[in-house]
């Protein structure tokens, strides 16, 4: 894979997007974007990029960028004043030789693409219109490919690639005892889980999706990825399949790709946090100045003391806030 700017080149070209996310300090790109999605973004790009591929940052401040890139932290957004242009994204693709490239996919999300395909009007954009979670299965998807079809390449037809395992119907699997016959093996310690849910895409011949999640027995593990499934394809149609769901992460290399959930429920439990701080902020609030208010208007003579409440609760907000904005799920 190439970190460095080239003076010209015509190998496929991969960008991925930046992160809301960010260390303190200035550092190389690669270092400076710490949110998840990023992460994921760059190692599905890494590992289709091979050799000879070039991957790079799409910064809404900062334009495109390679991963070795130096740059101060920001907070910036596409569609914002500060950010990037569309004409300098041109003359940096021009100066990196890569502004008639033929190849070229972007792994991001929709503003990214938008920006991209200034440039690039053919970019492919394999993420555009998928849910984050479909996002993510995606990449994986792709990265366990461009290994395997790699290990083929090296070593001949004669590796033959896993085949999926088997996800049979709801009616078939409860035919041998309770559809959610699963161990009681609750603990206070949450552990990690790799569950394997067949979904409506079995009626299309394609393999069930796994996931790893972290919980504290396999009740839990399942009942949140099957939620997770059911809310992302919109649909009850879905079971986990028992022989491919267990405790533990997948081996490496074991033949099957899979998505980690664990960030994004991370995500959403801070969230809830969020959500119980700020209803405890309203709350004291509303106790501190209920004497001053009647029937939604201030009393006469208490307007500075309310004011002056009201200020507090928003500088005690402001935290909450900020925390929100880091939680927001767009990296």
């Amino acid at each position: 894979m190439v970190t460095a700017p080239p003076t010209a080149r015509r190998g496929h070209v991969y960008v991925i997007p930046c992160s809301g996310k960010k260390l303190d300090h200035a550092a190389p790109a690669r270092e400076l974007y710490v949110g998840s999605y990023f992460l994921s973004c760059w190692r599905a790009a890494a590992v289709l990029a091979g050799d000879d591929g070039l991957v790079l940052v799409l910064s809404a401040r900062h334009g495109l960028v390679t991963l070795d890139e130096v740059l101060e932290p920001y907070d910036t957004r596409f569609g914002e004043r500060d950010a990037v242009s569309d004409r300098l994204l041109t003359a940096q693709a021009r100066k990196l030789g890569i502004e008639h490239a033929r190849e070229v996919t972007v792994l991001a999300g929709a503003a990214y693409v938008q920006a991209a395909h200034k440039v690039w009007p053919h970019a492919k954009a394999p993420l555009a219109g998928l849910g984050i979670g479909k996002q993510l299965q995606r990449l994986n998807e792709m990265s366990g490919q461009a290994e395997m079809d790699e290990l083929t390449a090296k070593h001949g037809p004669a590796i033959e690639k896993p085949k999926p395992p088997a996800a049979q119907p709801i009616e078939a699997v409860a035919e041998h005892g309770p559809l959610y016959d699963v161990p009681d093996d609750y603990s206070q310690r949450e552990r990690t889980f790799t569950i394997t849910v067949a979904g409506t895409e079995r009626h299309d011949g394609e393999k069930p999706y796994t996931y790893v999640v972290s919980e504290c027995s396999t009740k839990k593990a399942w009942a949140k990825v099957l939620a997770w499934v059911m809310v992302d394809q919109e649909t009850v149609d879905a079971h986990v399949v028992a022989g491919e769901s267990f405790e533990g992460e997948p081996e490496p290399g074991c033949g099957y790709f899979w998505t980690d959930l664990r960030s994004e429920f991370t995500r959403r439990e801070a969230l809830n946090d969020l959500a119980d701080q700020a209803t405890e902020a309203a709350d004291a609030f509303h106790s501190a100045t209920a004497s001053m208010v009647r029937d939604g208007d201030v009393l006469p003579g208490q307007q500075t003391a309310y004011d002056t409440a009201l200020g507090d609760a928003a500088y005690d907000a402001w935290p909450l806030v900020l925390e929100l904005a880091a939680n927001d799920g767009r990296d």
